[in-house]
């Protein structure tokens, strides 16, 4: 039984079409990538598969009662929602319940003596209550938001910790089929590769559109390739479908060079005999030719054909960190004891966690950000290129055109267009203003200006993101040409093995017996700095020393101390048990039926982890007299 049937179904705007007579199924076992160039129709397509919009022609089937969930690029959320609320309203039946039950408990001190009590609690496990809230802590801690957080209004998250929000009550809303259109967006690759896993253990069906193949290779079994407004199905991942396409062009050029060649040596023979001996023959040729089927010539991806080219020569030495302390402030410390350097032609991948300061290091790098300590070395002769990922450097009130006219304000009409159309830019496109483009157009238009500039230090944050898989090869073919200096943050895997000659890694590492953060260098091993960036080291309790024994102790007062340890450890138990008992009641779903029992457990759970922790001292303290006295 198929979720969603899309039969002969085509669409067409102001006279064109974005795709025409294109059929697929989703089953309920689909794990499909959608992928396709900016603007060949993908959310068109998935607003005629929600209903959201009507095709012009073909049938759209959907299966009765389905739950479709859709994250899309940018969200709206309510900014002064609490953010836990938010998410707790991904299951508004729980939600809901619970309110049910917190206004029943306190018109009633015992659920036994209200009916409509003992029907909401009995509803609320069976829907799952209790194990949604586990549910929740690990998906949102998953996504990089600890619980001390939670109680945030949703307005005081960056634009990126917003959309990992609605990431995360996506994932928790009870889906017969789940669409994601580039969750992968403002995520690091521990909450990919999280995400990775989360999805690929779900035994219900979605649909992900994305940019990333390393992702797509890890989560899908079929490829949706939208593009010249058809549609190709491949079984399985995105490698498995490049290797597919690439054949087929392959078979497809031979097969059209072969028929064109044919072509035109009919034709040769038909010119010299259609008035000769053998006219009978050039005309049955002739009419063979109109009745042939034409293999059209194959088409490629969409190439931008970029090169990126330099004016002069940097020094050798780019940057040179030496114990420098990478700071917010004096009270925000991102990393310290950093000694780290940067050559000419270097290609660097700065790798970390969300958070961790890798856009301040750029900012630091810039010189737009002050060094807390320490000494940094900004080299010679830099001409820097910087790409933010947020695209601050443009103007929302100019046109394309007009954003390229500001870097060359005595170039040509016919100049300006020619560059742009290297980017995509074509038509009326170069007159759009800058606040109605895309991200992609955006980060097309950032690129377009970046390059102009003929830089030969590139500083690029995030460049991929909002570009699909042509551009981005496009730019890592240039990237890899390029003769000058880059240092890029990417959560884009691919691209990080491809590019980076070595790796600014942002670590935890132990100094001093106590754990840092600091940046270290590692080479050209993308799966060494993967490891070290995410590991946690921890700190090693120091053996007992050997102690010479120096005289004798009357072992009567060693036994008396040893029984103080075993008294001490039966009573660490015997609380311990009764941790156990604490636990189990507040399990228990009547027990949320009185308050006052509620906080007494609650209490009661402190004080006897208070307790556990004294008696803990207690044995360390005579365990280390026993060692003492043992070896006096």
């Amino acid at each position: 039984m198929s979720l969603i049937q899309i039969q002969d179904v085509s669409i067409e705007f102001a006279g064109n079409y974005i795709f025409r007579d294109i059929s697929c199924v989703i089953a309920p076992n689909s794990r499909i990538g959608l992928i396709g160039p900016n603007g060949s129709g993908k959310t068109t397509l998935i607003k005629i598969m929600l209903g959201l919009l009507e095709p012009g022609s073909g049938t759209v089937a959907s299966a009765k009662r389905l739950e479709v969930y859709y994250l899309a690029q940018s969200q709206q959320i309510d900014p002064d929602k609490i953010m836990i609320d938010y998410i707790h309203q991904s299951r508004q039946d729980i939600f809901s319940t619970w309110k049910q039950i917190e206004a029943l408990s306190t018109c009633s001190g015992n659920h036994e003596s209200n009916p409509k009590l003992e029907e909401a609690l009995n509803h609320f496990h069976q829907l799952g209550g209790y194990e949604f809230e586990n549910e929740v802590k690990y998906v949102l801690t998953s996504l990089g938001f600890e619980p001390p957080t939670w109680q945030k209004r949703v307005g005081d998250y960056s634009g990126g910790e917003q959309t990992r929000i609605c990431l995360a009550a996506i994932l928790l809303k009870p889906f017969d089929l789940l669409i994601l259109d580039e969750p992968t967006n403002h995520l690091d690759i521990a909450m990919i590769t999280w995400l990775e896993k989360y999805l690929t253990k779900q035994e219900k069906p979605y649909l992900i559109v994305s940019h990333d193949r390393t992702f797509l290779d890890n989560t899908v079994n079929t490829i949706y390739a939208l593009e010249h407004g058809s549609l190709a199905i491949t079984k399985g991942n995105y490698s498995s479908y490049s290797e597919a396409r690439r054949i087929a062009l392959l078979a497809q050029e031979r097969s059209f060079e072969r028929q064109q060649k044919f072509i035109a040596e009919t034709m040769d023979f038909i010119r010299k005999n259609m008035a000769g001996q053998k006219t009978l023959q050039a005309k049955s040729r002739l009419k063979m030719l109109n009745r042939m089927e034409i293999i059209q010539k194959p088409r490629s991806d969409r190439s931008f054909n970029l090169s990126i080219q330099k004016r002069d020569r940097s020094g050798n030495d780019v940057f040179v960190l030496a114990d420098l302390c990478l700071a917010i402030d004096e009270s925000k410390i991102l990393a310290e004891d950093i000694s780290i350097r940067a050559g000419y032609q270097d290609k660097i991948c700065i790798l970390g966690p969300n958070g961790c300061g890798k856009t301040t290091l750029l900012k630091t790098l810039l010189n737009e950000h002050p060094v807390l300590s320490g000494y940094l070395k900004i080299g010679a002769s830099l001409e820097i290129g910087y790409y933010d990922q947020h695209q601050s450097n443009l103007d929302p009130s100019l046109s394309v055109m007009e954003t390229l006219w500001q870097i060359v304000p005595d170039a040509t009409n016919g100049y300006v267009l020619s560059w742009l159309a290297r980017f995509g830019f074509t038509g009326d496109d170069v007159e759009k203003k800058v606040s109605i483009l895309s991200g992609g157009e955006k980060s097309r238009l950032s690129l377009s200006v970046l390059i102009h500039q003929n830089p030969n230090l590139l500083i690029l944050d995030e460049p991929t993101n909002h570009l699909d898989i042509a551009m981005t090869d496009d730019l890592l073919e240039a990237l890899k040409d390029y003769s000058g200096t880059i240092l890029f943050v990417s959560h884009d895997r691919y691209l990080m093995k491809e590019l980076a000659s070595k790796y600014w890694v942002f670590h935890k590492t132990i100094r001093d017996n106590r754990i840092l953060n600091t940046i270290s260098e590692i080479d050209a091993d993308h799966e060494k700095a993967l490891e070290l960036t995410f590991s946690n080291p921890e700190l090693e309790k120091a053996p007992p020393t050997q102690r010479e024994r120096k005289r004798k102790i009357n072992p009567w007062y060693l036994e008396q101390l040893h029984k103080k340890i075993e008294d001490l450890n039966r009573d660490a138990a015997g609380l311990h048990e009764h941790l156990m008992e604490i636990n189990m009641a507040l399990a228990d779903s009547k027990t949320y039926t009185d308050e006052k029992r509620v906080l007494q457990l609650k209490q009661d759970y402190a004080d006897t982890e208070e307790n556990i922790s004294r008696i803990k001292e207690k044995i360390n303290m005579h365990e280390e007299e026993y060692l003492e006295l043992s070896y006096e």
